[in-house]
């Protein structure tokens, strides 16, 4: 069922600050998870509910939940889901499209043949930039109280900033992020370092550092190849995202077959946990590559800015890089955080 939103007299006041919040919120935003984030909170909060979901096209054109939100709990599961009927409709008329009675689910608007039928759902498309659809934003509420005009324009005005966030926050992240492996560059390193230690200056704080390298790297390249090393730098990359701290941390490739990780708020026994995390995830799992399985490890140094007799971010970059290579000299595979 598709939607006329030009019947009822909309409430300008409350759309002004709609869009007042809404670009406040996330125009200016271009971290790709906070973004997300921030906009799952938006559409919860304009739309009076508690379950919702942000599905994006990748570039294979599948459609990945995103960011989704389950009783105020939030997560993000990157997970593939099929095309519903509703999602088509939305996508064709480039308007929100409700339906009542749909299944309480996860992913709302799941089409027909619902067992478990209570609320009512509403699917939006994101619309950017050409007029292309970029993806979707589902809202389920338990209520059948259907959502008013006002509410429907404000939550279109939401989606249309959201979509095209989306854009720049990709756009951004395509001039930020090393294209082997999808971890940030070194430049970016040095921006959010810089942000940091200013942060810090102006309120106190704590910032930690992981400098970390693949051991024998070299060996792996001469014995399988350079596209046998690139997989594996794309598998270690893996393994330090999945052990950092999602949203807080910023894992960066340094460069070659060395990484950064850069820990707001962290203090050094908490970079010492994840670092040895990533040491042990890195050791426990057998990469697959195109020469067969090859067992990669890892060393790391550890650095706290608190350690450092200035708040000066090199210094610390330097203090964890000594103790990287402190720990390939003490036989690799470890994690050193003195010295």
């Amino acid at each position: 069922m598709s939607i006329d939103m030009s019947i009822d007299k909309f409430d300008f006041d409350a759309t002004l600050l709609t869009v007042n919040f809404a670009t406040r919120l996330l125009a200016m935003e271009l971290d790709r998870d906070t973004l997300l984030d921030r906009a799952l909170e938006a559409f919860c909060d304009l739309g009076s509910c508690k379950e919702a979901a942000i599905m994006m096209y990748d570039i294979d054109s599948n459609l990945i939940v995103k960011a989704a939100s389950l009783n105020h709990e939030r997560t993000f599961p990157d997970e593939e889901i099929p095309m519903t009927k509703a999602m088509a409709e939305a996508a064709k008329s480039r308007a929100p499209v409700a339906r009542a009675k749909c299944k309480n689910s996860f992913y709302p608007l799941p089409g027909d043949g619902c067992i478990e039928e209570c609320g009512t759902c509403l699917c939006i498309p994101l619309v950017g930039s050409r007029d292309l659809v970029k993806g979707f934003v589902t809202l389920h509420r338990e209520s059948l109280r259907p959502w008013s005009n006002s509410e429907l324009f404000q939550l279109g005005i939401i989606s249309t900033v959201a979509a095209i966030s989306f854009e720049n926050s990709e756009l951004f992240r395509q001039t930020i992020e090393d294209s082997l492996t999808g971890l940030y560059m070194r430049r970016y390193l040095f921006i959010r370092l810089d942000e940091e230690t200013q942060r810090i200056k102006r309120r106190g704080g704590e910032l930690s550092v992981i400098m970390i390298d693949i051991d024998l790297f070299k060996l792996i390249n001469d014995s399988y190849g350079h596209a046998v090393g690139d997989e594996a730098l794309k598998q270690v990359a893996d393994v330090l995202l999945q052990n950092s701290r999602r949203g807080a941390d910023i894992v960066c490739r340094y460069g070659g077959e060395e990484f950064a990780v850069l820990m707001p708020g962290s203090k050094k026994e908490e970079a010492m946990i994840v670092a040895e995390r990533m040491r042990a995830g890195c050791a426990g799992t057998k990469m697959m590559t195109s020469a067969g399985e090859i067992t990669v490890t890892i060393s790391a140094g550890v650095a706290n800015l608190n350690e450092c007799d200035l708040i000066l971010g090199d210094r610390m970059l330097r203090m964890a890089d000594k103790r990287l290579y402190m720990a390939k000299g003490a036989g690799r595979n470890r994690v050193v955080f003195e010295g």
